[in-house]
């Protein structure tokens, strides 16, 4: 990233210092102050700096890598009541009252976000109680939100596109998926324009596959034809049946849990030809691009091969601080101690208030038993979330 870039990245964030303030908010309790919970408080941690909220198990698409909805997704085989189930807005109106005091950063995901019914009017309630508020979506269903999304003044969108046209919607199993996607997201910067609005910031987030491993710079070149803030790539997550059966083993034995979602990250990781990714990478990495660009994890172009090869191997990231740092909501209210591996489960915020749960017994349960297996579990080793999402 050219320090051009960085100016301009500056120079944008100093004209919303709302998101700027959260921003160096949330880096310095990721970095600091969590680190000192984890050392020194026995369980017990400050407030979460971030809340995610998944807002909804349905998605209208297929994406091969999604543990969810993909080839080995395990929503597949929960009870089709779970997947509907979603929250009244009133119960996250009463958790946006409970948390705006000490204002974490919000992260709605899904499922597909904006196939909760409700979306709009939740975006609204969450910007007028002050909190800064991120979205990742598919893009198919955002064309209808385009003038109140930017009426609102929501923070930040996050549009999963996986390649050019052609390789997207074979990637997410749905033709027509990359205009529509595209359709919003150039709407989106029109009407930002027409209002001299900065916010939306708009992403682009692409996870690497065996069908776009060839070519995604293809997502940067989009990137730039849209005018968009930043570029992001995944590297993938993704399981071994070795891996599984360890983390398995350590929750039955330690926290008295029976995990099931780590089967859906059993997708077609082989497919990945490390080799062609890494030309892929290198071709990216030899342009100079009108916004930043962030891979997760950042690798040396000799660790890539590594990545895939090597599962147990973290490069360096040996501690999970998410606990220490995000509350994570699911749709049923349950509150988990891990988004993506939601097994363990230490309360429903339709019955108590998020703080009150944050260092409940089972919370501080599942932190201290996170330190003594030496800050990661085995399914840790491929989360962007411990190298550096």
């Amino acid at each position: 990233m050219s320090s051009l870039v960085s100016l301009r990245s500056v120079l944008r964030l100093l004209q919303t210092p709302d998101v700027l303030r959260q921003g160096i908010k949330t880096g310095i309790r990721r970095r600091v102050g969590a680190h000192i919970d984890y050392h020194l408080r026995d369980g017990y941690s400050a407030p979460p700096v971030q809340v995610d909220i998944k807002i909804t198990d349905a998605c209208n698409l297929r994406c091969t890598m999604c543990a969810q909805w993909g080839k080995s997704g395990y929503n597949f085989t929960r009870p089709r009541e779970e997947i509907r189930n979603i929250l009244p807005l009133e119960t996250y109106k009463k958790l946006a009252d409970d948390i705006c005091e000490f204002k974490p950063w919000i992260y709605i995901w899904g499922g597909e976000p904006f196939l909760y019914p409700h979306i709009l009017s939740l975006l609204t309630y969450m910007k007028e109680k002050g909190l800064i508020v991120s979205v990742i979506s598919n893009g198919t269903r955002t064309e209808k939100y385009v003038e109140p999304l930017v009426d609102i003044g929501c923070d930040v969108l996050i549009f999963s596109i996986n390649g050019p046209r052609d390789t997207h919607d074979i990637v997410v199993g749905l033709g027509g998926a990359f205009d529509a996607a595209v359709s919003s997201i150039k709407s989106i910067q029109i009407e930002k324009a027409r209002r001299d609005r900065i916010k939306p910031y708009i992403f682009l987030i692409a996870v690497v596959t065996g069908d776009n491993q060839h070519n995604l710079e293809c997502v940067f070149d989009l990137g730039e034809e849209l005018r968009v803030d930043g570029v992001l790539v995944n590297y993938g997550w993704f399981q071994t049946l070795e891996s599984g059966h360890h983390y398995m083993a350590i929750m039955k034995e330690k926290l008295d849990t029976i995990p099931w979602s780590w089967r859906g990250w059993l997708w077609g990781v082989h497919e990945i030809d490390p080799n062609v990714l890494l030309e892929s990478v290198k071709r990216i990495r030899a342009q100079e691009w009108g916004f930043p660009v962030k891979f997760f994890p950042a690798l040396a172009y000799e660790n890539i091969l590594h990545y895939y090869r090597e599962h147990a191997n973290t490069f360096g990231h040996n501690k999970c601080m998410a606990p220490w740092v995000k509350a994570e909501i699911m749709p049923s209210g349950d509150v988990a101690m891990c988004g993506e591996y939601p097994d363990y489960v230490v309360g429903n915020i339709t019955g108590d208030s998020l703080l009150d749960i944050w260092n409940s017994e089972r919370a501080r349960k599942f932190r201290s038993v996170l330190k003594d297996e030496g800050g990661l579990l085995p399914v840790c080793a491929r989360c962007p979330g411990l190298m550096g999402w």
